[in-house]
């Protein structure tokens, strides 16, 4: 009985893998089909030289802020890692995210990357999830004053979800001192506002006439939005938030649309340079070296 449950165990994940893929692309197929494919062209003209050098450079800093996030949390765990490893790691680790489904993926090869240096798997595992957990309670709690216009019952569902994700995240980290668990939720704060930032001037270059305040609620809620684990790398759930606030905010459904897609493709741009550091996922250190003896 047990060896029959232990192949079952791939097959189960390859089948929620498959499910969050089918219901992402199930709920973009529904936007487009509700605001047509005008949207996608206003995301495609937003990008020029100044929006990418935007992206990334707001991906260089939040990389690093993670990357040190997770040094902090991992050292509270046990764990020791070098700043530049952790950021390599994170970068690498935020492409995969973009790329595959579910939007963890890449962290999840974190923690088997860490196992594999001889890092003790619960405590690697406690690592990486606690400091994912922190950016994303802040992700979730500057959601709750924007929700406001969709209702108090989503305000109060982001409020009591950002208060559950943070305390996981802040027992990830007990034994911490005092002055690295403030920086933890400092960095946090600061990798929130890289993407926020990235999210707004995505909504500013798609609709550059639209009040300032509309755009800010509408991205907040819309940045929120990527942390429900459906989807390829955040798309679908994004843009389904994003349109909903949009709406809410008196811009309309489609506007939050074509700003949502926009911010995707800023995004990617963003975790790009992550490439570099995904060779050595997929190229081993030896494997480089005797291509380079050759």
């Amino acid at each position: 009985m047990p060896s029959a449950a232990v192949p079952a165990r791939p097959r189960r994940r390859a089948l929620a893998a498959a499910l969050q893929v089918l219901a992402g692309a199930v709920l973009l197929a529904a936007l487009f089909r509700a605001f047509g494919t005008e949207a996608l062209g206003a995301a495609l003209g937003m990008l020029s030289p100044a929006t990418v050098a935007a992206a990334l450079l707001a991906g260089l800093v939040a990389t690093a802020a993670q990357a040190q996030r997770w040094r902090l949390v991992a050292r509270a765990r046990g764990v020791r890692l070098g700043f530049g490893e952790s950021f390599a790691e994170c970068w690498a680790a935020g492409l995969v995210n973009l790329l595959l489904p579910g939007g963890v993926t890449g962290d999840a090869v974190r923690v088997l990357r860490r196992r594999r240096s001889g890092d003790s798997l619960p405590e690697a595992g406690a690592a990486v999830v606690g400091e994912r957990l922190a950016g994303t309670s802040i992700l979730l709690a500057a959601g709750v004053l924007p929700a406001l216009a969709l209702g108090p019952w989503a305000a109060a569902g982001l409020g009591a979800g950002a208060l559950a994700v943070g305390a996981a995240a802040w027992r990830a980290g007990a034994g911490a001192p005092w002055r690295d668990r403030a920086a933890v939720w400092g960095l946090s704060v600061l990798s929130w506002a890289c993407f926020q930032g990235l999210f707004l001037l995505a909504a500013l270059a798609t609709v550059p006439g639209a009040p300032v305040g509309a755009l800010w609620g509408t991205t907040v809620l819309g940045l929120a939005g990527m942390s429900v684990p459906v989807g390829i790398g955040g798309w679908g759930p994004r843009e389904g938030v994003t349109a909903l606030a949009a709406a809410a905010h008196g811009l309309g459904g489609g506007t939050g649309f074509a700003i949502s897609l926009g911010y995707g493709l800023l995004a990617l741009v963003s975790a790009l340079p992550g490439a570099v550091a995904l060779l050595r996922w997929l190229l081993p250190g030896r494997a480089l070296s005797s291509r380079r003896g050759g």
